[in-house]
């Protein structure tokens, strides 16, 4: 994978973009990987794939509660506690 700083891709965007079309670019800020660039099919695929990964979790789980092997009142503890988190990444996005 392509890195390039932070300042750099500020200052060669096109460059950058187009690096981007053939492969992830990692963008670095103070030395460390903070942001990966990647092209919209990429993006589209990973988020596809994430999808159907949450889609499979959640039938685990009405599986499960179907079997009785997890009670409807643990079913909305953890739905609860999914939603808190969910909240407080929401919450940073737009605090930056």
């Amino acid at each position: 994978m392509k890195t390039v700083t932070a300042n750099t891709a500020k200052q060669q965007l096109g460059q950058v973009l187009d690096s981007a079309r053939t492969g992830p670019v990692s963008i670095t800020k103070h030395g460390r990987p903070a942001f990966v660039l990647t092209s919209k099919e990429d993006y589209d695929s990973l988020t596809k794939i994430k999808f159907e990964q949450f889609k499979r979790e959640v039938q685990l789980g009405f599986d499960q509660l179907d079997r009785g092997e997890i009670s409807t009142m643990a079913m909305a503890e953890i739905a609860a506690e999914a939603l808190e988190i969910h909240r407080k990444k929401s919450r940073k996005k737009i605090d930056m």
